[in-house]
């Protein structure tokens, strides 16, 4: 980035937005930036998050790497031949060094061949980096002992496995065309390999370690990541082919699975980079079984997912080949939204000869599905309507009936989960809404101040509880403030936010930091905030303290306690006999509400 000095700060054109007037602003006293255009925030660890759309981890390894600073445990590993992921990305990219030359060198011949033959391009093979592994019983082994690699580590790595007789070690892959595997920061982390010979195991991936796990990684990833967020989409593919002759016809915005389901790991990994999904797998029965396990998959995920079926029982890779660019662009204009696909699915039952209760039980099995996207904010309500109106015409079911039905179903699934109609009590009083609005207000103001002028915690201690406030990620902030704060420490705004690993909360914190800069004032707020935050704190106890009445005389079974009289064996500290007339009201009251009692004793 370009940044000019201005002031004590830094300046220049922010690059989470388009705009031509510099709005985002780099702090070196407080080691954070912020736009005042989009709002964007946080630490170095929250930029890179955002800036390369990755998680915390991953930012940390890249500007560990940059600065020269190991993530390892220091003194190394307690446990023999247990290494590092670095150790294991270092030898995967030995291996990977390997497999190019191999590719390369007279013995690579049927792997040229067998990619010629798919039709991928010199171009494409140089982008993923393919490779191959020599039709050997331990080539790999041989390259290892005379590069001087550690044979534990490749084994920790899961490119070599050691012998179960004699000792020793062999290659994993042998006679294969090896597809390098890399995580979103470029980093190799597995390999895929598919056979060129008579293996009955047609493809096979690197074994779990603690880099590679095939149920969460996705094949050309790194690649893809930037473009979907360019494209809207992301189109996700079953094999590695599929997905290099995707991006060799420009759709750079293809993933593909490693030989498993779509699973929820895969759906939240998307969801880092957009919210629309086009599943694309093969016309075969295979290929849609996969294809309803993976729908299934990412509506729980709550994405926007469509499916677009190749045709004539080819794979992806082929009819690319086929049709070209334009009619996969048509292919995927077509593509069936989650919904109505997997109602052609119930359909297709039907036309199999289902008898009327079969068929009443497919539509109720299918409204109950629907229920429960509903309940998690899958389906809009026009959405609801047209599909209900469709269902309605193929069924020949009124929809009015299918509604009632629907939403029937609906009320049962909230019934089951804990506030998914939104409401999380009873109602409060209108008066005890205010004061809990204007103490949320007082608290969130006292934040807002604290970060600018810590200096004044002393003053606000004993009223600013973190734990009454409303806003979960703000009490979160508030409890690892009050914890800086306590600790003695000089306090610096960045080691906050690097406390949270979500750039969420770098951004919040920032706004935080922000408003209170533009009040000013840190010492009248603080002051202003602490007449309501005590006021509100004497409220709490008050009722806690009513409660632990209540609940006194229910164990002995003495509703009529009279007022002024504490319970048998209950200490009373003197001067409380007002206290509890009152709180004897709210004993007998429970609809008493505890502004009326604040207001007896403020």
């Amino acid at each position: 980035m370009t940044l000019r000095r201005a002031g004590s700060a830094y300046k220049g054109l922010c690059p989470f937005h388009d705009e031509k007037t510099p709005s985002f602003t780099v702090s070196p006293v407080r080691q954070t930036f912020k736009c005042f255009g989009c709002g964007a925030g946080g630490d170095v660890f929250s930029f890179v998050q955002l800036k390369e759309n990755i998680g915390f981890p991953e930012a940390l390894r890249l500007l560990a790497d940059r600065a020269g600073i190991s993530l390892e445990p220091a003194g190394g590993s307690e446990k023999k031949n247990e290494f590092g992921k670095r150790d294991l990305a270092k030898a995967n990219e030995w291996a990977q060094r390997v497999f190019r030359q191999n590719y390369a060198g007279p013995q690579g011949q049927a792997a040229r061949d067998y990619v010629a033959k798919r039709g991928l391009s010199a171009e494409m093979v140089e982008t993923f980096g393919l490779g191959f592994a020599l039709d050997s019983f331990d080539g790999l082994v041989t390259k290892a002992r005379s590069a001087g690699m550690a044979l534990p580590l490749l084994e920790a790595a899961g490119l070599i496995k050691a012998r179960e007789r004699g000792g020793g070690y062999y290659d994993t892959f042998r006679n294969r065309l090896m597809f390098p595997i890399v995580d979103a920061t470029g980093r190799i982390i597995g390999f895929g390999g598919r056979t060129l010979g008579d293996d009955p195991a047609k493809y096979l991936n690197s074994p779990a370690t603690a880099l590679f796990d095939k149920s969460v990684n996705l094949f050309g990833l790194n690649l893809a990541r930037q473009e979907m967020a360019k494209a809207g989409r992301a189109i996700v593919v079953e094999g590695y082919t599929d997905c290099m002759m995707a991006h060799q016809f420009g759709f750079t915005e293809t993933v593909a699975t490693l030989g498993t389901a779509m699973t929820e790991q895969h759906a939240a990994g998307l969801r880092r980079y957009t919210d629309r999904v086009v599943l694309l797998f093969d016309s075969d029965e295979a290929g849609q079984r996969a294809a309803d396990r993976a729908l299934s998959v990412a509506l729980s995920s709550g994405l926007d997912v469509s499916l677009a079926k190749v045709p004539e029982g080819k794979d992806p890779c082929d009819y690319l080949l086929l049709a070209g660019r334009a009619g996969m662009e048509t292919l995927l204009k077509q593509a069936l939204g989650a919904l109505e696909f997997k109602w052609n699915l119930v359909a297709s039952q039907f036309q199999a000869g289902l008898t009327g209760p079969s068929r009443r039980r497919a539509m109720e099995a299918y409204l109950q599905q629907l229920a429960g996207w509903l309940g998690r904010g899958v389906i809009n309500p026009i959405q609801k309507g047209l599909l209900v109106n469709n269902l309605s015409r193929i069924l020949s079911v009124p929809a009015d009936e299918l509604h009632r039905e629907l939403d029937q179903l609906s009320r049962q699934f909230a019934n089951r989960v804990p506030g998914a109609d939104g409401l999380t009590g009873a109602m409060e009083p209108p008066e005890e809404v205010a004061a809990v609005g204007a103490e949320q207000r007082a608290l969130q103001q006292v934040i807002e101040a604290l970060l600018n002028e810590p200096a004044w915690y002393p003053v606000v201690e004993a009223y600013f509880e973190p734990t009454a406030i409303r806003d979960r990620k703000v009490a979160a902030i508030a409890v690892e403030l009050v914890n800086m704060l306590r600790s003695g420490e000089p306090f610096q705004i960045s080691e906050l936010i690097g406390r949270f690993e979500s750039p969420e909360y770098g951004r919040l914190i920032t706004d935080l930091q922000a408003r209170g800069e533009r009040r000013g004032r840190y010492g009248d707020v603080i002051n202003g905030a602490i007449p309501c935050l005590q006021s509100c704190q004497q409220a709490r106890r008050a009722a806690a303290l009513a409660e632990e009445i209540r609940r006194a005389r229910l164990r002995t079974g003495d509703p009529a306690q009279p007022e002024g009289q504490a319970q048998a064996g209950t200490a009373v500290p003197a001067g409380e006999d007002e206290r509890l007339i009152a709180l004897g009201e709210v004993a007998r009251n429970p609809g008493f509400s505890t502004v009326k009692l604040r207001k007896r004793f403020l």
